[in-house]
């Protein structure tokens, strides 16, 4: 399956697939970047440093993140089989 994801000069997308291959797109913004993309920026950093992905990781394990569940089949799929959303 090949999806295309269109994106402007200053948009940002990052794409993890199934497989646990990453593909990321960020621009270089020089001035005044906003929050969402220094997030995303630092994020990649993190991803490829294995000492601030286990801070990270350590972080969200103590403040009690829990991942939901396994992920869903289909993006038009409900999670919850029983129609109740």
């Amino acid at each position: 399956m090949k999806t295309t994801i269109r994106i402007a000069p200053h948009d940002a997308a990052l794409v993890i697939r199934a497989n646990g291959t990453l593909e990321s797109w960020l621009p270089h913004v020089h001035v005044d970047p906003p929050d969402n993309a220094v997030a995303a920026s630092v994020l990649m950093c993190a991803y490829f440093d294995e000492r601030i992905m286990k801070m990270i990781m350590s972080a969200m394990a103590s403040a009690g993140y829990e991942y939901p569940g396994p992920p869903i089949e289909s993006v038009s799929e409900p999670r919850d089989r029983s129609g109740v959303q």
